[in-house]
């Protein structure tokens, strides 16, 4: 009997993978690793996991989703390591551009952000959630406001902080307006 309940799982946890919902949701999100633990320095800051090389031969794209290949080529094309949980990808596309302490708020947003989406499935894993909703998103508003004030005067990193104000519906009444000229 554990044998067949054993293959049972398995042909179910198959069917779930290859699924068409599974595979529209591949193309939304590229995998999210687990968060690093978050280094305090006078910016906030995450620290990094071991940081993924970006060179193009680092993972053959055959095989991956449209998503998928578009972050691996972002990540071939960065010009500097990106950490696995800088996983979006206009985020990787300008990470080397930026200094360390947008860098570290960028790394910080996408874990908050792959938190946020996690829907959850019992009280263990909503106390997680809780817990890392706590961690990487309570306080992206004042880091976030800090970084647009340091800031202010480099327009290419004013650019980058629209984009990504954008992107994550960040706007807290702050004057982001791109640099004329």
């Amino acid at each position: 009997m554990p044998t067949k309940r054993l293959a049972l799982i398995g042909c179910l946890s198959l069917l779930a993978a290859c699924s068409p919902q599974a595979a529209d949701n591949a193309t939304d999100a590229a995998p999210k690793p687990a968060p690093a633990e978050p280094a305090v320095t006078a910016a906030p800051a995450v620290d990094a996991p071991a940081p993924v090389e970006a060179t193009a031969e680092a993972e053959p794209s055959a095989g991956l989703s449209s998503g998928d290949e578009a972050l691996h080529k972002a990540r071939a094309a960065a010009g500097c390591p990106v950490p696995g949980d800088v996983y979006d990808v206009d985020d990787v596309r300008i990470y080397c551009a930026m200094p360390t302490d947008v860098q570290a708020f960028l790394a910080r947003e996408n874990t908050c952000q792959h938190f946020a989406g996690e829907e959850p499935y019992d009280d263990e894993r909503r106390r997680e959630l809780e817990e890392a909703s706590a961690k990487y998103c309570e306080g992206r508003e004042k880091i976030f406001t800090d970084l647009v004030a340091r800031h202010r005067g480099d327009c290419a990193i004013r650019e980058a902080l629209i984009g990504i104000n954008s992107r994550y519906d960040l706007d807290f009444d702050l004057d982001l307006k791109p640099c004329e000229g």
